[in-house]
């Protein structure tokens, strides 16, 4: 399917994300394979009122179910009909995880979207039967946890392939080691490891993901100029210079969020901070809680500096451009507003990231 000069961004399904794709150019989509992750929706202080945590568990999975049927159609719209990783591990039950499987797969005989199921060595048999024998092959996802006992490992994957009736040739093999911060040690060890996974060069993809970007703005300053090393990126280019290596990997991280889904921190109200992708660190513009006009006055700081891409690079800087031309005017006269909300600005930031990283690969030697 593809090889190393080839980006896997790792994206919640929510509506900033989609919308980040969404407004990708086409000749960028090109050049990429996104791993979207669903996850649960929160209950809205109405719909929580007044119900026991059992109430509301089973509220939030009848809520999802209502989802699970407008999946392949947001699908189509914010992609296309080319290939996209979908993984269900973020969901509460097996039995979620069964039923959107089963519904993704029937919706993609009627629609003709290219869905690749992303599985686990620790998934349910349930969970993998549903997609056994899925036309476009699997994606099989490992964790820190599976390369610690190699031997184990080469075990385990014995016992998945006696679970499904494909081979390594239709499989796309992804190492996640999750959040690494600044410990390259930690990327340096799971990329070592994972020259010891069997069969390496059969695999029909080799991807290695990793995130490095902070679980908070905690640590940056407001009216500071504060930077994020991408070590990811960094850690990354730096491995596959490595001649030794048996197979160089893909590139994948969770573009500018945290590695780590943390579902309570839906129902906390960020800062309102621009995150803008430098070529080897993040630019943070630090905001402040429900500041809405920070938006625009750290994106007309932002459009003045000359790291600045332009408005042409992506349509996630030309809407920080506009917005920034619009700080003026809203100065003046707030009742105008167009400060923007905190999903366009995510939309904006992660769209960005998304253009930055697929120039940054395709220009590699």
């Amino acid at each position: 399917m593809f090889n190393s000069k080839h980006y896997v961004p790792i994206l919640k399904w929510k509506r900033a994300e989609q919308s980040a794709l969404e407004i990708l150019k086409i000749e960028d989509k090109k050049l990429m394979t996104p791993l979207i992750q669903f996850v649960m929706p929160k209950l809205t202080t109405k719909e929580s009122l007044g119900k026991t945590d059992d109430e509301k568990f089973k509220q939030i999975i009848l809520k999802f179910q209502e989802k699970i049927k407008k999946i392949p159609e947001e699908i189509i719209e914010a992609w296309g009909l080319t290939p996209i990783f979908v993984d269900v591990s973020l969901l509460y039950t097996t039995e979620l995880k069964v039923e959107i499987f089963e519904n993704l797969v029937l919706k993609e005989k009627e629609t003709g979207i290219f869905l690749i199921p992303v599985l686990h060595l620790s998934d349910n048999l349930k969970i993998i039967k549903t997609v056994e024998n899925h036309k476009h092959g699997l994606c099989l996802r490992l964790v820190c946890a599976d390369l610690d006992d190699l031997n184990e490992l080469d075990k385990k994957i014995k016992s998945f392939f006696t679970s499904i009736r494909l081979s390594e040739k239709d499989i796309d093999l992804l190492v996640d080691i999750k959040d690494i911060g600044e410990n390259s040690d930690k990327f340096f060890k799971y990329m070592n490891l994972s020259k010891g996974i069997p069969n390496l060069l059969k695999w029909r993809t080799f991807t290695f993901a990793s995130g490095a970007f902070h679980e908070d703005l905690s640590k940056c300053k407001r009216d500071e100029e504060n930077h994020i090393q991408r070590f990811d990126w960094i850690n990354w280019i730096h491995q596959i210079q490595d001649k030794s290596f048996p197979r160089k990997p893909s590139f994948s991280d969770y573009a500018i969020q945290y590695p780590i889904y943390k579902e309570s921190t839906q129902f906390f109200a960020p800062t309102t901070s621009i995150k803008y992708t430098l070529e080897n660190d993040w630019f943070i513009l630090k905001g402040e809680k429900q500041k809405f006009e920070l938006y625009l006055a750290n994106a007309k700081l932002l459009v003045e500096d000359s790291r600045f891409y332009g408005e042409n690079f992506s349509n996630g800087d030309k809407f920080i451009f506009e917005r920034a031309n619009h700080y003026e005017k809203y100065i003046k006269d707030p009742t105008t507003k167009g400060t923007g909300s905190t999903e366009n600005w995510l939309t904006a930031g992660i769209n960005h990231h998304l253009t930055l990283v697929v120039n940054q690969i395709s220009n590699l030697p």
